[in-house]
């Protein structure tokens, strides 16, 4: 295929400028897209502890059947809103901790009580510096085929295609926009719509036993901070640890009361700590919100709730 560089009067034709712009943007978005996902996963990072303030989705219909786009916001513990991708992963007013890209401020991954999700996986940025280099190459080559010979206008006419493209993906006000947004709904108060949807359980004074059919609980000790042996990641939470007696407890739930900074969440086997709880004795791990001041531990579901205090 060849293309006809100059018209009669000597001039660039337009169907070659046209090619070129087109050339510059798309070699223009993946260099641009491929080296933002380099200086993510070379540069520092840092973390910030949240708690979910909103988790909405909405269902369109589309050619292709219904699709949908979730929204999740979150709230740091410096008060600022931040935007979590992970869909449906964490649930309303739950803990997590964010790390964040010290150069973008973009979210690389997400983690909460029971879950992880990685935004900014290895395995996809090695895909895309392979894909995106192969492509570049490819572009250089059709590029110098269309260009020559080289003129001003050519130059130009690339160079404006590859900076349009460029700045789509890595302005703040286009895809490279930081993970913070100006507002979020604040976290709401779950142990209030409970209250008022089940009414109040009975309480049971601190350090006495707590029974929900035929399980009983008793909290011995509590410590806010992770127990000794954890895996590394808890401790970028806030943790209640509780040392507890129990019979019969089978499936019987164990929680923590929310409040009006969030609701805990129970770590399973306490990260991987010695001496957690296994049926009669040990340790029971909850990440709890920035600010949250333990109450209550609840023992058992719905109309079997009875609450143990922990003050």
């Amino acid at each position: 295929m060849t293309f006809r560089e100059v018209s009669p009067k000597g001039k660039t034709r337009p169907e070659t400028v046209a090619v070129l712009v087109v050339l510059g943007i798309v070699l223009g978005f993946i260099a641009a897209f491929a080296g933002r996902w380099v200086v993510e996963g070379l540069a520092d990072s840092y973390d910030v502890r949240a708690v979910v303030s909103v988790s909405d989705s909405t269902t369109t219909e589309g050619q292709n059947g219904p699709h949908t786009t979730y929204e999740t916001l979150a709230i740091t513990e410096d008060g600022r809103a931040i935007e979590l991708p992970t869909d449906r992963a964490f649930g309303l007013a739950e803990p997590v901790v964010a790390k964040l890209s010290s150069v973008t401020a973009r979210v690389l991954s997400v983690r909460g009580a029971t879950a992880v999700v990685e935004v900014h996986h290895p395995w996809e940025k090695t895909a895309v510096m392979s894909i995106g280099g192969a492509l570049l190459m490819l572009g250089a080559v059709v590029a110098f085929s269309v260009v020559r010979p080289v003129t001003a206008r050519k130059s130009l006419s690339f160079l404006a295609g590859f900076v349009f493209a460029a700045y789509v993906v890595l302005a703040p006000l286009g895809f490279g926009g930081t993970a913070y947004r100006d507002a979020a709904d604040p976290v709401p108060n779950l142990w209030e719509h409970r209250r008022e949807a089940w009414g109040p359980p009975p309480v049971i004074g601190k350090g006495q036993t707590a029974a929900s059919g035929d399980s009983a609980v008793r909290v011995v000790d509590s410590l806010p901070k992770p127990p000794e042996g954890a895996e590394a990641w808890l401790s970028g939470f806030h943790v209640l640890t509780l040392r507890i007696e129990a019979s019969r407890l089978g499936d019987t739930a164990l929680e923590l009361s929310a409040d009006e900074h969030g609701a805990p969440r129970r770590v399973g086997d306490c990260a991987g700590a010695p001496g957690a709880f296994e049926g009669t004795a040990g340790l029971v791990c909850f990440v709890v919100p920035p600010g949250y001041q333990p109450k209550y531990l609840v023992v058992g579901k719905l109309d079997r709730e009875t609450l143990l205090s922990l003050r």
